[in-house]
């Protein structure tokens, strides 16, 4: 499963998800960079890439490594394998509501288990839910949590250039005490090539997003198991 257990990573994953839909919209004017995203997912009807992360607590002494495979068809499928890491073999299904199916790696792959998106088994160290990388689910947080937006040009990532979009947050307390979160945007497909968080001065987590596939006819066996 995923941080805590692949029920975890992807549990944790909605949870994120569900209390940033519940929450009252903000008004933060998109950048240049963010509504080139918006109008590149309109025209995506699944996808799938793999997410390399490194995350730590706020004060930087809890840490996890993780690689998975995130799959997403719209609009209520989302997968999340574990390819390395902690947990590795295990996975976690999302078909909408309030539940998340998954199981752990190892000798137990084959029991599993349901879990209510709020259950901390499925949250990982920093609390996501599994999908808060989700397209529509990143340009929601980045629009509607209170803060400011700027742009900037980002770093070359996998031999492509990106604008950095930044969201300064108004109250990280309300954010999972994350202070700040960039998203760097490719200047060619215009899609998330990598995402940095921070509390205050300190990087809590980092992901990049690789392998990227957009449209590729995801079929309802690919969520299940």
């Amino acid at each position: 499963m995923r941080p805590t257990s692949v029920v975890a990573a992807a549990f944790a994953f909605l949870f994120a998800a569900a209390a940033m839909l519940g929450a009252q919209a903000a008004t933060n004017k998109p950048t240049p960079a963010l509504e080139d995203f918006q109008r590149a997912v309109a025209g995506i009807n699944d996808y799938q890439f793999q997410i390399v992360t490194h995350e730590t607590s706020d004060d930087g002494k809890n840490v996890e490594d993780h690689v998975y495979l995130f799959s997403y068809r719209k609009p209520t499928d989302a997968q999340m394998k574990v390819l390395a890491g902690r947990d590795k073999g295990g996975a976690a299904t999302w078909h909408g509501g309030d539940t998340v199916v998954g199981h752990h790696g190892g000798f137990s792959s084959f029991v599993h288990l349901t879990r209510n998106i709020h259950d901390r088994d499925a949250t990982s160290l920093r609390g996501d839910v599994l999908i808060s990388d989700a397209y529509d689910v990143i340009i929601k947080h980045f629009e509607e949590t209170p803060g400011t937006l700027s742009e900037a040009p980002g770093p070359v990532i996998d031999s492509q250039a990106t604008s950095a979009v930044t969201l300064a947050v108004t109250d990280p307390k309300a954010n999972a005490n994350v202070s700040k979160d960039v998203l760097y945007l490719s200047s060619l497909s215009h899609l998330p090539l990598g995402r940095d968080q921070y509390v205050g001065p300190l990087m809590v987590k980092t992901e990049k997003f690789r392998d990227i596939k957009t449209n590729v006819g995801l079929k309802d066996s690919d969520f299940s198991g």
